[in-house]
């Protein structure tokens, strides 16, 4: 398998292939092994990386309603601060599961890196479902559409990753000059103030950020993820090859408590909102107006995982015969 290039690339993605290739050169003796055995009560005991964002409350409020315990697992939820320090946590055996967006996935995967997808976590919707990601102008912006763009700064939550990939198509398929565009890395929970401060001519803002900046003024120009592939995939659970091998009934069990969850929060919306404010820190009134996403059953399509790896290598983020079938990064057993 042909591994990441480093040519063309802007020095911060040649950082971000250099990482994920050292990570890779130790997968072999650290990827996760076994689980770490039971509990008192008979349960077998799973450590799960989470992030503290509302497309990870169906998972959560799962656990606290006893779906995962009924499968036989007892869930430690860990809470990491991205999911790049989610991923190497699951290859080095600290976490049997966690969450990731599917282009951190496909690079890792096309790394060289032994994760593989158990079950999809988020798609876009369509309409008219409500957005819970945008890219945003202020107020009094004279921009109209993406096309008006042409010279503007644009923040970003992380450089050279799913949303800047997803802003590129959008900007491109929209007309503007890309090479005119400069993306900087902000925090979601920051953007809205940044927009007002004028740090910035547009942001790619997510719940419930994305609400508070509409608050306070900020329009919205476009639905990026819309834009590469009609409810596209954005992001998965995953795990390790070898988790998977060594522990095949935990992860079929993790999958049927996961999809109890996400059946269960997509017909009980107003208890997933109820729940989000203890989980998220959130006020209540807030977690009352936020988009909440769409939580996909089953596994990502090979449609949006082989929509966004077309995007990645057309922007420079993979070498093209990096990762010759899309769905190696899928769990198949």
């Amino acid at each position: 398998m042909a591994l990441l290039s480093n040519r063309g690339l802007r020095p911060r993605t040649r950082r971000l292939v250099t990482g994920l290739a050292a990570l890779a050169l130790g997968a072999t003796a650290a990827c996760g092994g076994p689980n770490s055995g039971t509990t008192a009560n008979g349960l077998i005991q799973v450590d799960v990386g989470i992030l503290p964002i509302v497309t990870n409350a169906p998972l959560a409020l799962g656990v606290e309603k006893g779906f995962f315990a009924e499968e036989g697992l007892a869930v430690t939820t860990q809470v990491g601060q991205g999911g790049a320090a989610l991923l190497p946590a699951v290859v080095s055996g600290q976490y049997d599961f966690a969450f990731s967006n599917n282009v951190s996935l496909l690079l890792a995967r096309a790394q060289g890196l032994p994760i593989r997808i158990v079950a999809a976590a988020s798609s876009a919707g369509v309409d008219p479902t409500p957005i819970d990601e945008a890219i945003v102008v202020p107020a009094d912006s004279p921009v109209q559409s993406v096309a008006d763009l042409n010279g503007a700064t644009v923040a970003v939550n992380t450089l050279n990753n799913i949303v800047e990939v997803a802003d590129r198509v959008t900007l491109e398929r929209g007309g503007a000059d890309l090479g005119s565009i400069r993306f900087i890395e902000i925090p979601f929970p920051d953007m809205p103030a940044a927009l007002q401060q004028g740090r910035m001519q547009a942001a790619h803002i997510a719940e419930p950020h994305l609400t508070r900046a509409v608050q306070a003024g900020a329009r919205i120009i476009a639905h990026p993820y819309r834009v590469v592939q009609p409810d596209v995939h954005i992001s998965s659970w995953f795990s390790t090859d070898q988790f998977i091998k060594s522990n095949p009934d935990t992860v079929e069990r993790f999958k049927r408590a996961l999809e109890r969850s996400r059946t269960y929060a997509t017909e009980h919306l107003d208890e997933v909102r109820a729940f989000i404010p203890g989980f998220l820190g959130l006020d209540p009134a807030l977690a009352d107006r936020i988009a909440l996403g769409t939580w996909p059953g089953g596994m990502p399509s090979k449609q949006s995982l082989t929509s966004l790896y077309d995007a990645s290598v057309h922007f420079g983020l993979l070498s093209g015969d990096a990762l010759p079938d899309v769905t190696e990064v899928l769990n198949q057993g």
